[in-house]
C-alpha cells in the first residue's frame, strides 16, 4: 500500500483535492449563498465529490506513468522509488495508469453529461494525453514540460468554473454576471498563484535531479543552460510572482482588507523572499530538496488563505 501510494505522489493529489475542495465550500458556495441567495450548486456534494476524484484520477495517471518512463534513470539515482525497487511491476503501472485516466475521463464525461454540457468531458481526455506527452517527450525539451505541468495545475480551477458557467446557462439568477466576474477573479489570484509556484518548484526540481537527467539525456533547463542559468530562471520567476502578489496586495490596501493583506505578507511573500539567499547557497540535491519543500509549504499556505480569507470577511 505504502509503494502505492509513492507512486501516485498521494500528498500532491491530497493538495489538489484540498485546493478544490476549499476553493469550492469557501468561495463559489458562499458567493450562491449570499450573492445570489440560492442553495442550488453545480454539483451536490455526492457530485463534487465525484469531481475531485476525476481530477485526483486523471493526475495519478500523469504520475503513475512518469514514473514509469523514468524507470531507468529511477533504478540509477533513486532506487528507492516503487518501480525499480521492484515494489510494483512496470507491468502493473500500465494497467494503474490506463485505470486511473480512463476512470477519471469517464467520471469527466459523466459529471460534463450531467452539468448540461458533455463536452467538458473531452478536457479529461486533453489532460491526460498532455501528462502522458509530458511524460515521454515534453520533459526532454527546456521549460515545455515544466510549462505544461503547471498550466494543468492551475487549470483545476478553471475546470471548476466551466461546471459553474454551465450552471449558470441554465437557470437564470439575477447578478449571476457579477458573480461570474467576482468568480473569475478569484480565479485568476490561485490559478495563477498555482501556475507559477509550481513552475518555479519544477525548476527547483529539475535542478535538484540535474546529475541524473544530464546522464540519460534529458534536456531540462539546468541541464540545456547549466545550474547557474536554473538560479537565475528560479529566481526571475520569484521575482515575477512576488510582483503579481504585490499587484493584488494593492487591491487589499484599496479595499482596506488589512488581514488579508498581512496573511499575503507574512505567510507567503516573506517565505518567498527565502529563496533567494537558499538559492544563493545551493550546491548540492539535498539543498535543492529543501528549496522544494520550501515551495510546497508557501503553495500550501496560500491555499489556506481561501479559509481564512472567507473567515475575515465574515467576521470582521
Amino acid at each position: 500500500m505504502l509503494a502505492f501510494l509513492q507512486l501516485i505522489r498521494i500528498s500532491n493529489l491530497l493538495i489538489i483535492a484540498l485546493a478544490l475542495s476549499l476553493f469550492y465550500w469557501f468561495i463559489l458556495v458562499p458567493a450562491h449563498h449570499y450573492k445570489l441567495f440560492t442553495y442550488l450548486l453545480p454539483f451536490t456534494t455526492w457530485e463534487f465529490v465525484l469531481f475531485v476524484l476525476s481530477v485526483a484520477m486523471v493526475a495519478a495517471a500523469g504520475n503513475t506513468i512518469n514514473d514509469y518512463f523514468d524507470f531507468e534513470l529511477d533504478k540509477s539515482y533513486k532506487p528507492y522509488r516503487p518501480l525499480p525497487s521492484g515494489k510494483i511491476s512496470l507491468d502493473n503501472a500500465m494497467y494503474l495508469h490506463a485505470a486511473f485516466a480512463l476512470g477519471g475521463i469517464a467520471l469527466g464525461f459523466y459529471l460534463g453529461w450531467r452539468a448540461g454540457n458533455f463536452k467538458i468531458g473531452y478536457l479529461y481526455v486533453i489532460s491526460a494525453l498532455l501528462l502522458y506527452l509530458y511524460s515521454s517527450y515534453l520533459k526532454k525539451i527546456p521549460l515545455a514540460g515544466n510549462i505544461t505541468i503547471s498550466a494543468l495545475t492551475g487549470f483545476v480551477f478553471v475546470l471548476l468554473m466551466l461546471f459553474e458557467a454551465a450552471f449558470l446557462n441554465t437557470i437564470y439568477f439575477e447578478g449571476s454576471r457579477f458573480v461570474m466576474d467576482m468568480l473569475l477573479w478569484q480565479v485568476g489570484f490561485y490559478g495563477g498563484f498555482a501556475f507559477l509556484t509550481n513552475l518555479i518548484r519544477e525548476v527547483v526540481k529539475d535542478l535538484e535531479d540535474m546529475d541524473g537527467d544530464s546522464a540519460f539525456n534529458i534536456g531540462t533547463f539546468p541541464v540545456a543552460f547549466g545550474e547557474k542559468a536554473g538560479k537565475i530562471l528560479t529566481a526571475v520567476l520569484v521575482v515575477v510572482l512576488l510582483f503579481c502578489l504585490s499587484y493584488f496586495q494593492m487591491l487589499f490596501v484599496e479595499g482596506k482588507a488589512w488581514k488579508q493583506f498581512t496573511y499575503i505578507l507574512l505567510l507567503v511573500q516573506l517565505p518567498l523572499l527565502l529563496v533567494f539567499p537558499m538559492l544563493i547557497k545551493a550546491k548540492v540535491s539535498a539543498d535543492y530538496k529543501k528549496l522544494s519543500w520550501l515551495l510546497k509549504a508557501v503553495m500550501v499556505l496560500g491555499i489556506l488563505s481561501i479559509p481564512s480569507f472567507y473567515l475575515f470577511n465574515r467576521f470582521s
